[in-house]
């Protein structure tokens, strides 16, 4: 399964903070407040419960897709994109 994660986070610490822990969890940026990944159910369900914790929920907001391979090879990009979506032998890599 892949997540694809867009947020609107007011505050520079708190959005930095968000930014890196996804890095951590193995998402790659694909736009400046956007991340997007193939990450395991159980790492997902880790990250849900660490985003509450990561914003003001009364003033930011968070959006948590969970997207599946026939999905992911169905995305079009248009421009020049933070990072590279791509199928190798059927699997999607994302650079």
């Amino acid at each position: 399964m892949y997540a694809l994660i867009i947020y609107d986070v007011s505050s520079n610490e708190k959005r930095y903070n968000l930014a890196n822990y996804l890095k951590t969890k193995g998402l790659a940026r694909i736009q400046r407040s956007a991340f997007m990944g193939r990450i395991p159910p159980s790492t997902l369900l880790d990250v849900e419960r660490a985003i509450p914790k990561l914003i003001d929920g009364s003033i930011d907001v968070v959006h948590v897709f969970q997207l599946y391979d026939t999905a992911i090879q169905r995305v079009k990009v248009f421009g020049k994109p933070l990072a590279e979506i791509t199928v190798k032998h059927g699997v999607v890599v994302i650079t």
